[in-house]
């Protein structure tokens, strides 16, 4: 006797109107991890790619990052 094919469900997405939206805090608290920048503060993480050539050296006073060459 052969076998059925499952059955599939499929839904439609529209990346347009995503049903979850980020939105980031104010403030972000940034580590560094290699040549990205990475916020530990939101709900999502997220990054920022500053290259090999960069360190960071502490936040200024509106929290933003310090970066010097290496």
């Amino acid at each position: 006797m052969p076998k059925k094919p499952a059955k599939h469900e499929t839904e439609t997405m529209d990346f347009n109107n995503p049903t979850y939206s980020f939105v980031p805090e104010g403030k972000h608290t940034y580590r560094q991890e290699g040549g990205y920048l990475v916020c530990r503060s939101c709900e999502l993480r997220h990054a920022v790619w500053i290259g090999m050539d960069k360190i960071m050296v502490g936040e200024d006073s509106n929290g933003n990052p310090i970066l010097r060459k290496r």
